[in-house]
């Protein structure tokens, strides 16, 4: 998360919180290593069959550098919520048309 500039320290812990509480994620070992659980590995393989861009870093990643524009006041609120709500909505269109593609990784 801190190579792609996701998340604040804050937020982070939250995440990864999230993703055990739903069994993405094992914690293992005194280093605390996060392990994908079978589900977790079937969830990225599925959602990369239909969009690598969902699981891929830098698109959260572009998510949060224009919300740090925002907090800058260089762009404005309403302009970056709107593109995103087209993207994922695009995403959404797109991810439902081929929906029969993630069957495979169940």
């Amino acid at each position: 998360m801190e190579k792609h500039a996701i998340g604040t320290d804050a937020s982070m812990a939250t995440h990864i919180n999230n993703i055990c509480e739903r069994n993405y994620v094992n914690v293992v070992g005194s280093a605390r290593r996060l392990v994908p659980t079978d589900l977790g590995r079937s969830l990225i393989h599925a959602y990369s069959a239909i969009d690598p861009e969902l699981v891929a870093p830098e698109l959260r990643s572009s998510i949060e550098k224009s919300v740090e524009l925002i907090a800058r006041g260089e762009v404005k609120y309403e302009k970056v919520l709107n593109d995103v709500i087209d993207l994922f909505k695009q995403k959404f269109v797109y991810f439902v048309n081929n929906i029969e593609r993630i069957d495979t990784h169940f």
